[in-house]
C-alpha cells in the first residue's frame, strides 16, 4: 500500500506509526478511517484519494504559518478569507480603506493579523502594506486581491470619476500591488495569488460596462501572469462568482440575506471563503486558473 505526501514521495503503510486516524476530505465533507499500521503523520492533515483499491492519496497542502496579504479585508469576501486563513493557521496583514474596520477584525482575529490601512487608488500607498509584511514576518506566501468597486448603471449617466476610480481598484491597482509583491513571492518554494474576479469577466452584463471591462481585463493579466510565473512556483488563481450578498451588492441586511439565500439567490461572502481554501490548499502539482461559482438560481 503506498501513500504519497506532499513531496510526493511514497512510502509504505505498513511502516511503524504513531498516528492510527487519517482525515479524508471529499468535498466539504470528512470521511475518517483507521489505518492501524499508518505512517506517522499530521491526523489533521487532509488527503485526496487518488487510488482507492491500493490507498494511493495525495496530501492537501497546508496553510499553517503561511504569511498572506489580504486586500479589501474590511468587509465582504475579504473579511470572510481573512477569517478562513486565519483558522486554517496563517498569519495576516489585512489590508482595506477603513482602519477601524481593519482593526475590528485583527481583534477578531485574536493576534492572528495586523492592519495595513491603505487606498489602493492611490500610487504611493502601493508598497505600505508589503512593507509592513516584510518587517513584521519577512516572507509572503499568500496574496489575496480582493479589493474591488462595483457600479450598476447606464454608462451615459456613470460619474465619469466612478468609473476611473473603479478602474484604478479593480485593475490597476492589482497590477501594481501583484508587481512589487512578485519578489517576496518568488522566494518561497511555492506561493499563491489569488484574486477575487467576477462572472462579469467572463459575461456581458448589460448595466455593467466599466465593472466588466475591468473584470475581463483582470482575467487577461492573470492569464499571462500565470504562464509566465509558474516556473518560479507562483500558482495564480482567480475565482469568478456571481451575485454576493455583501455591501458591494448594497445588501446588508441578514433577514433579507437569509431569505434569498433560501431562493438561491445569493452566495454568501463565506462560501468563496471555503472556494478560497479549496483552492489554496490543492496538491502541488494542481493548478486551479479560473473557477466560476454563482447562486443556482442566478440566470447567466
Amino acid at each position: 500500500m503506498l501513500l504519497t505526501t506532499s513531496a510526493w514521495a511514497p512510502c509504505n503503510l505498513s511502516a511503524a506509526s504513531k498516528c492510527p486516524d487519517i482525515n479524508f476530505r471529499l468535498g466539504r465533507g470528512r470521511l475518517t478511517r483507521f489505518f492501524p499500521d499508518a505512517v506517522d503523520i499530521n491526523a489533521a492533515s487532509d488527503f485526496t484519494v487518488l487510488d482507492k483499491d491500493r490507498l494511493v492519496i495525495a496530501m492537501k497542502q497546508g496553510l499553517d504559518g503561511k504569511t498572506a496579504l489580504v486586500t479589501g479585508a474590511s468587509s465582504g469576501i475579504g473579511r470572510a478569507i481573512a477569517h478562513r486563513l486565519v483558522a486554517a493557521g496563517c498569519q495576516l496583514v489585512l489590508s482595506g480603506r477603513n482602519k477601524e474596520r481593519l482593526q475590528a477584525l485583527a481583534d477578531e482575529l485574536d493576534g492572528a493579523a495586523i492592519v495595513a490601512p491603505q487606498d489602493l487608488s492611490q500610487p504611493s500607498e502601493i508598497a505600505s502594506s508589503l512593507d509592513l509584511v516584510q518587517s513584521k514576518y519577512g516572507k509572503l506566501d499568500i496574496l489575496v486581491l480582493s479589493a474591488g468597486l462595483f457600479s450598476n448603471n447606464e454608462f451615459a449617466e456613470e460619474d465619469i470619476e466612478v468609473s476611473r476610480r473603479m478602474i484604478d481598484v479593480n485593475l490597476t491597482s492589482v497590477v501594481q500591488l501583484t508587481h512589487a509583491a512578485l519578489p517576496l513571492l518568488k522566494r518561497q518554494e511555492r506561493s499563491e495569488i489569488l484574486a477575487i474576479g467576477s462572472i462579469a469577466g467572463v459575461s456581458d452584463m448589460r448595466n455593467e460596462a466599466v465593472y466588466s471591462a475591468t473584470k475581463h481585463a483582470l482575467n487577461a493579466f492573470l492569464r499571462s501572469l500565470r504562464r509566465q510565473v509558474a516556473k518560479d512556483g507562483v500558482r495564480v488563481t482567480s475565482i469568478l462568482p456571481g451575485t454576493v450578498a455583501t455591501e458591494l451588492w448594497g445588501l446588508t441586511d441578514e433577514a433579507d440575506i437569509a431569505e434569498r439565500v433560501a431562493k438561491c439567490e445569493v452566495l454568501r461572502a463565506e462560501d468563496v471563503a471555503d472556494i478560497a481554501e479549496f483552492v489554496l490548499t490543492q496538491p502541488p502539482h494542481v493548478a486551479i486558473r479560473e473557477l466560476v461559482v454563482l447562486p443556482h438560481a442566478q440566470d447567466i
